[in-house]
């Protein structure tokens, strides 16, 4: 049985042939890719597809078409994929299932498709009448000539810890990343352009039944299993990622507990002994009950968030996810082949995310027929009011940092600023079904994160929460079908038969971390020359001796970036 195809995938078009030429004879030298063909005129393709799932590689030769993921859902109907793709691809969310590909045409266009869930990224860069796409940043700074610059504004946001991308803009100045859902017109001596030809969100919502409420609960549990089935190695090799919280302990229920399928697990536990002793408190049962015999834990210590930005895998990215950061020892201890965990689980089950949805769904009627009956308290009432006095001000509330940290440079700072208040009076004015969720769905970045850490060493990514079909289930509900009375209320239905009471109906999120705030390091090192644009004039290139532990985090996070993007610069053949 082999797993979902998945590849990584670098395509230019250059119309100088000598051009051409030199960069294909690079990529078939530098040997990183397992495949270089030339599907149309002025074009050059390499691929390297994920191992376990090359059994889908094969029928569409000869079709001018390569994926990068959902091949094996659409393989039937690449005739129909190729002609929609040509013709009207904003129509090309009638194919199911999640699919990121390329299609390429006899006069040299081609049409650049991202999947609804966006797994595999995929970038864009165009310099004069070369074009390039990648689903690695890395590999634009390795194959193209141009000097690579930085993105100040978008460096600056991935320190705040947000994965965003304002404006589709990325770390790289001049290279764009393709929304998720979304497709870009490539043609010689034309603009790129850019279209969505998915949108799964609401105008309006179906008030809430037992009925239809029980059909979502249904619906969400097949859903997972569906989506765990089809991504989990029987054979091993899948690592969750455990914090024993709601999300992690259901995905391990529903893994090694229904599916069977072998689960190792891997968690970020504190170090003070009485903290640490209560998550293990969630963990331990559970593992002993699924039959979990491997389970890795670190404690965070003062020192342990900066070891771990400097042992993440050597990519062109800001890889900030403390167990991407540990991947390279997982991998070297063991065999990993499967990576998941519960992101966006809060947002697509009920939590505090889904109540600006919920304030704007519920009437004052059915709020005051709540509170009798008991099912809303206080603390509802109250959040109910403010959301709903600041939808009268159009002031709707966005879920990016109101800020960048103090040591960004003010001009950076300002553009930042400028960019939320555009995006907070563009929300005002979009349609407020699900609003606040497809918001929280913006900030995706995480998403292109795990594809190029996991993808590095050659690990698959698995978000259960995070694809097509789980999204188009989550705007379809009914925010009181989540939250109100309570948080995860659609997961808990879901799943009550499934995973342990103690852990599907644990009240805290196991929010341990605030013990480090206080932390303070000793800062010694110039920083890199490319970090001027982005750190204030006072603090480059020598920031204060002493710094406070986000700050800290924060410049070693732009540093350990400048000097990995160094690096794979180095390796560049071409003149």
């Amino acid at each position: 049985m082999s797993l979902p195809p998945l590849a990584n995938l670098f395509a230019a078009y250059d119309p100088d042939p000598q051009s051409l030429g030199a960069l294909e004879a690079d990529l078939r030298a530098g040997g990183e890719f397992c495949h270089v063909s030339c599907p149309s005129r002025g074009w050059v393709v390499a691929k390297n597809p994920l191992p376990g799932g090359e059994g889908g590689h094969g029928p569409l030769r000869g079709s001018a078409v390569e994926f990068v993921e959902g091949q094996d859902g659409v393989c039937d109907r690449v005739r129909e994929l190729c002609r929609v793709s040509d013709q009207a691809p904003e129509r090309l969310a009638q194919f199911p299932g999640d699919f990121g590909f390329i299609r390429f045409r006899s006069d040299g266009s081609a049409t650049v498709v991202r999947s609804c869930g966006g797994l595999v990224p995929l970038y864009l860069t165009r310099r004069r009448d070369r074009v390039a796409v990648a689903t690695r940043l890395g590999d634009l700074v390795r194959y193209l000539p141009d000097e690579p610059r930085l993105d100040p504004l978008v460096n600056a946001v991935w320190t705040s810890g947000w994965g965003l991308f304002p404006h589709g803009r990325t770390f790289l100045d001049n290279v764009t990343i393709l929304d998720r859902g979304a497709f870009a017109q490539l043609a010689p001596g034309r603009t790129v352009a850019t279209a969505r030809y998915w949108d799964p969100r609401p105008t309006h919502l179906e008030q809430p039944s037992a009925a239809r409420t029980a059909e979502h609960a249904e619906r969400l549990r097949a859903l997972l299993l569906a989506k765990l089935e089809r991504d989990l190695d029987p054979e091993g090799g899948n690592v969750l990622t455990l914090s024993g919280g709601v999300d992690s302990s259901s995905l391990a229920a529903l893994a090694a507990g229904v599916l069977r399928r072998p689960l190792a697990t891997w968690s970020l536990l504190p170090e003070p002994e009485e903290l640490f002793r209560r998550e293990m408190s969630y963990i331990e049962p559970l593992a002993q009950r699924l039959g979990i015999e491997r389970t890795a834990i670190v404690r965070l210590r003062k020192e342990t968030r900066l070891e771990l930005l400097r042992a993440a895998p050597p990519v062109v990215f800001h890889v900030i996810h403390p167990a991407l950061c540990a991947l390279p020892s997982l991998v070297a201890e063991g065999d990993v082949r499967v990576l998941l965990g519960g992101e966006f689980a809060d947002e697509v089950c009920g939590s505090v995310f889904t109540l600006g949805d919920w304030a704007r769904n519920t009437t004052l009627r059915q709020l005051v027929a709540g509170a009798r009956r008991g099912s809303l308290g206080q603390r509802d009432v109250l959040r109910w009011t403010k959301r709903r006095l600041l939808a009268l001000v159009r002031r709707p509330i966005v879920p990016f940092p109101a800020d960048l940290p103090t040591f960004i440079r003010s001009d950076v700072r300002d553009e930042y600023r400028t960019w939320v208040a555009a995006r907070r009076r563009a929300a005002a004015g979009e349609p407020a079904a699900r609003r606040d969720l497809a918001l929280h769905a913006e900030a995706d970045g995480f998403v292109a994160m795990n594809w190029e850490a996991a993808s590095a060493l050659g690990v698959r990514r698995s978000f259960p929460f995070f694809n097509r079909e789980v999204l188009e289930l989550a705007f379809e509900c009914h925010p009181s079908e989540l939250v109100g009375g309570g948080t995860k209320k659609l997961l808990r239905a879901a799943l009550q038969n499934d995973v342990p009471r103690e852990n599907l109906f644990r009240s805290d999120k196991g929010g341990w971390g605030g013990y480090l705030r206080s932390a303070h390091f000793e800062w010694t090192t110039p920083l890199p020359a490319s970090l001027e644009a982005i750190v204030r004039p006072d603090w480059y290139p020598t920031p204060p001796p002493t710094l406070d532990y986000g700050d800290t985090a924060a410049l070693a996070q732009l540093t350990v970036f400048v000097d990995t993007l160094g690096a794979r610069r180095q390796q560049r053949a071409l003149p």
